[in-house]
């Protein structure tokens, strides 16, 4: 019998809505056999939309709840600091956990959260491998980021530093870019660390695949999700909020990525044999079209409103169907149980996904067992004291503030930290309520508005569980006093702008066009809060007159929105159709679902409606 071998390749982001189009114009042809010889499908996402918490879930086939990460950064007890979030914090076995007390042998590339490196059966190179640092000739390898340590040397040696990057390699994604000054704009810079970030990372994942012995090998690459939050605002078609200038230099960026990661997808599918299965998967989409978000919501992690809930899956080779069609598939949740299944290993009863069995060319009886957590034996996973190097977090946590999903850390430690565990409570409320547990969800919630009456995220929060929870006379209270705390917090945010634009006066200076580094983002930040957004009082009022049944009121509060709240037409062409359902208007429920799905033909709750 044939050793069964899995290599899982992760592409962080990746979006059929950017794919498709490439793949017909002959752009993708590595992903395109690879399709036609194997199934592919969406995979759904989870909520929060945040990596680590995703990719720890397709790791573990659990929620956030359950395997205890929970966002960015984590508090570091060894210094009374923050630092980012690290596997550390992870409370369940992760799928190499289970491989190597089952007698396999497994390599693992880059998967986000992985460091530090557990010392598992085989080889592990954690997510911050790649990260450069500021000098390129000062850049010595993390201990913390090779397993073993016999690799440690060799694996630094792959890496690329952006520096080093030959300028012509940039001309693909931006032709024209010798034009640049890049002393004024810096995404060339940008793009060239996005680039030999990647780079490293398939250095090192070849090298391995090649070179190690394995059963299960698993390769994160987080490129297409930086090239989004960098460049997409530049993809056809052209966003009128950024400057013709700007989008005939940038348009290609986008299309190049995708290009790029089909290159390193054909040099892995060179280096495996036929009895190998892979398997291609995102944690979620990108937003490339005409759904991208006209803003960022003014709270960390922001960025991940440009996400869209559908990743991707592929699943070819000999264990796998050879349709090459695409088949209805799941969740994040159920990577982990349909892998254990390639494996012929029970899946553990405390997942939370399921074994996606139409991939698979034969059908055969799922195994389970109560837990893994219980089962005994050498899982390669760390010491429960194990802790961090504090100097080696302080890059990574500075590169996190950079891409705008985490806000830099209170000068003050003990603010930082409460902060810190602030934003992870918040995030684990979300995952609660994504599992519909509404009554956790509404607990955190209650208690993080309490401390934080000011954040109104905290109060949105809870009212959506008091809507789910339908409960007419807490949802009419909870819209009450989000509405006048937001008020009370606006008061207060011009307030401290006046004084802030005092300050910059008394000094012959003039905000926002000289503000210094350190008061730009609070000004930002005190002028979105200063504002009080009047479309989404409107629609929070829509939801609460539905739940009073007052169906007539809440009908005309949802037709004036679709006139003055553009961007957000898809759930509210939904919401009327599905509000004319509770009015008994069946067919004009059917013309405003319609209408919803017009705009995004994979809106889920359009369809089930």
């Amino acid at each position: 019998m044939t050793q069964k071998r899995l290599l899982l390749i992760g592409w962080d982001a990746a979006d059929w809505r950017m794919i498709r189009p490439l793949i017909d114009q002959g752009k993708m042809p590595n992903l395109q056999k690879l399709m036609q010889g194997g199934v592919w499908g969406n995979l759904h996402t989870l909520n929060p939309v945040l990596s680590p918490m995703l990719w720890t879930s397709i790791a573990t086939g659990k929620r956030p709840y359950k395997h205890g990460i929970y966002g960015f950064a984590e508090p570091d007890p060894a210094n009374n600091s923050i630092r980012p979030i690290t596997n550390l914090s992870r409370k369940s076995k992760a799928i190499w956990n289970i491989l190597n007390q089952s007698g396999k042998q497994s390599n693992v590339v880059g998967w986000w959260p992985s460091d530090p490196v557990e010392p598992i059966n085989g080889v592990m190179v954690s997510n911050l491998f790649q990260s450069p640092s500021a000098n390129p000739d000062k850049w010595p390898l993390r201990k913390t980021s090779v397993h073993p340590e016999r690799l440690h040397q060799p694996l630094a040696e792959m890496r690329l530093h952006p520096t080093q990057l030959d300028g012509e390699a940039l001309l693909p994604f931006v032709p024209r870019a010798a034009e640049i000054d890049q002393e004024k704009d810096k995404r060339l810079l940008s793009l060239a660390k996005i680039i030999t970030e990647n780079a490293s990372i398939h250095a090192a994942g070849t090298g391995i695949l090649q070179l190690e012995p394995w059963d299960f090998m698993a390769i994160y690459y987080d490129g297409i999700d930086h090239f989004g939050h960098g460049f997409m605002k530049y993809h056809p078609p052209m966003d009128p909020r950024v400057s013709v200038e700007d989008f005939e230099l940038y348009k290609g960026v986008m299309e190049g990525g995708y290009r790029f990661h089909d290159m390193m997808l054909g040099t892995l599918l060179q280096l495996i044999d036929a009895d190998t299965n892979v398997m291609l998967i995102s944690d979620h989409g990108f937003h490339p079209d005409h759904l991208r978000p006209q803003f960022l919501p003014n709270a960390p992690a922001g960025p991940a409103a440009e996400h869209r809930e559908y990743g991707i899956f592929v699943a070819s080779g000999p264990d796998f169907a050879t349709s090459g069609e695409q088949i209805h598939t799941g969740t994040l949740l159920d990577i982990a149980p349909t892998i254990l299944h390639l494996f012929n290993l029970p899946v553990g009863n405390d997942m939370d996904g399921k074994v996606l069995e139409k991939a698979f060319s034969e059908e055969r009886p799922i195994q389970s067992i109560d837990s893994w957590e219980a089962v005994d034996g050498e899982t390669g996973q760390h010491p429960p004291n194990a802790q961090l190097d504090p100097h080696e977090s302080e890059a990574a946590l500075q590169q996190l503030v950079d891409l705008g999903y985490i806000d830099a850390p209170n000068a003050d430690r003990t603010i930082a930290i409460k902060e810190t565990i602030r934003e992870l409570d918040y995030n684990l409320a979300q995952s609660y309520m994504d599992a519909r547990d509404y009554l956790k969800t509404r607990e955190i919630a209650s208690k993080l508005w309490e401390q934080w009456p000011d954040e109104s995220r905290f109060g949105l929060l809870k009212l959506n569980c008091d809507l789910a929870i339908q409960n007419p006379i807490t949802i009419r209270s909870t819209y009450d006093l989000l509405i006048e705390r937001s008020k009370i917090a606006a008061k207060e945010a011009l307030q401290k702008i006046a004084a802030l634009e005092k300050d910059y006066t008394e000094k012959g200076k003039k905000v926002p066009d000289d503000l210094e580094e350190k008061d730009r983002k609070k000004f930002r930040k005190l002028s979105q809060k200063a504002k009080v957004d009047q479309a989404g009082v409107r629609y929070y009022l829509a939801q609460v007159l539905i739940a009073e049944k007052a169906y007539d009121q809440a009908d005309k509060v949802l037709r004036q929105l679709v006139k003055t709240w553009p961007g957000r037409q898809r759930g509210l062409f939904r919401r009327i159709g599905e509000l004319a359902l509770l009015r008994n208007q069946p067919k004009e429920a059917i013309e405003w679902l319609e209408k919803s799905l017009e705009l995004d033909p994979d809106h889920a709750i359009a369809h089930l409606h």
